[in-house]
């Protein structure tokens, strides 16, 4: 996923989890962050960020705090942190055929199973034969059909937090995500593939993990979810300061 227009900045402060003041060519301006989590380790005082410009009038701010340079002891690496684009990339990577799903009849994204909404319902076909996208349109649930094809929940989590080239998830308890994984432990059970991939939002790591010191039931939550068959998939991207995409499979480890 691409931005249209993107200027460096120099990151001041972030009084709450939803602006930023941010130094763009020698102004003191309010930025729109992004994501809402906490980032600390991201978000230091005089590291060069980036933002979109909008070009929309209306808006309260004109900047949008999409990306970061993370300075380390083996040097410096972009570190996309705009909470839309794991989905956005997600997305153009599904429809492009080169993921492991290869080219799905049926991409579907945003759709309800029980008490949950899922980033992403995929169909393949296992015989070739065209899928009628207009037979899920006005369905808020999906059952398995008789239908030789291949029916696929995919919940997909962005990751920014690194320490020492580990990735993990989530910087912040996040009981939303425990359900998610909960309720993919019953769409397996009623015979769907289940599915998290985590997009990790940077180029550089050694392999992804849960977060257990953070938040131990989502840790549990996923060690029992891939007993029980869901299939956890973690992959890496390039990212430049105006463009997020999905390149290459990483390490899970629970």
């Amino acid at each position: 996923m691409k931005y249209t227009k993107v200027t460096p900045g120099v990151f001041l402060k972030r009084p709450n989890r939803f602006i930023a003041h941010v130094l763009i060519n020698g102004t003191e301006e309010i930025c729109h962050v992004k994501n809402t989590g906490r980032c600390h380790e991201l978000l230091v005082p005089g590291c060069t960020v980036y933002c979109f410009v909008s070009d929309n009038p209306s808006r309260k701010t004109k900047y949008d705090l999409i990306a970061v340079e993370k300075k380390t002891k083996n040097g410096i690496f972009l570190v996309n942190m705009d909470s839309q684009a794991p989905n956005a990339a997600a997305k153009e990577w599904l429809h492009s055929g080169t993921s492991p799903f290869g080219k799905p009849d049926l991409i579907k994204p945003e759709r309800k199973y029980g008490n949950s909404r899922f980033d992403f319902y995929l169909e393949i076909n296992e015989n070739n034969k065209p899928i009628n996208n207009e037979q899920h349109s006005n369905k808020s649930q999906i059952a398995p059909s008789i239908c030789n094809a291949r029916k696929i929940f995919l919940e997909v989590k962005g990751v920014t937090l690194e320490d020492d080239g580990v990735v993990l998830f989530p910087d912040a308890p996040t009981e939303r995500g425990v359900k998610h994984v909960q309720e993919l432990i019953h769409c397996h059970a009623n015979g769907f593939e289940t599915y998290v991939l985590f997009v990790v939002q940077m180029e550089r790591a050694l392999y992804f993990t849960p977060n257990r010191e953070t938040h131990p039931q989502f840790a549990d939550a996923l060690h029992e979810a891939q007993k029980d068959g869901v299939q956890l998939l973690a992959y890496t991207c390039n990212v430049m300061p105006d463009e997020m995409r999905i390149n290459k499979e990483l390490e899970v480890r629970l």
